[in-house]
């Protein structure tokens, strides 16, 4: 995805018969239930939106590096299913078509002031599943800075919410449409 062409027109792929579904995007209610966060609450200039589209969340906008920024974020609503669903899952799946930049999955854990993330360079254009190893995933802060108080393993079943973050100083536009979190 380039300022001058439109966004990919490729749809993401839809899940299969025997994933386990945590977040279904490809329900336009449930997107309308995430919202964005970024870098302008610390003075920052970047933008992001979270539409439906292409048969997912569309989470599109432009990192700017001026005045210290440099991240987006789509979050989606607390959901205590997430854990009950996940319960036992070596692996999260995120079922996207992306642009060839470097995401974050980050996991919410109920109850904690921590959270795991783990980062995912997409293919541009291709409809896949990044498969995350839940031993893969590192604890944070509120920050994103590491919380060495946190157990240092992911409980999958303590997941109660997930959001998707760009940054890293990928500076530019971004796109990147998600059809389903999914249990591996």
């Amino acid at each position: 995805f380039t300022p001058d062409s439109p966004p990919t027109s490729v749809p993401a792929a839809p899940p299969t018969a025997t994933d386990v579904v945590l977040v279904n995007l490809q329900d336009p209610s449930q997107v309308a239930a995430w919202t964005t966060v970024n870098d302008p609450v610390m003075g920052g200039r970047s933008t992001s939106d979270v539409t439906y589209g292409q048969g997912g969340l569309s989470f599109s906008g432009s990192i700017s590096l001026e005045n210290n920024g440099g991240f987006a974020s789509a979050r989606g609503p607390v959901d205590p299913d997430i854990g009950r669903k996940a319960a036992g899952a070596t692996a999260l799946g995120v079922r996207a078509v992306g642009d060839g930049k470097t995401y974050v999955l980050k996991v919410g854990t109920a109850g904690q002031p921590w959270s795991y993330i783990q980062r995912f360079s997409t293919d541009a254009g291709a409809a896949r599943v990044y498969e995350l190893p839940v031993a893969g995933f590192q604890p944070v802060g509120m920050r994103l800075d590491p919380a060495p108080y946190a157990p240092q393993t992911l409980d999958p079943s303590s997941i109660n919410q997930v959001a998707v973050y760009i940054l890293d100083k990928q500076e530019g536009p971004f796109q990147l449409t998600i059809s389903a979190i999914e249990r591996g």
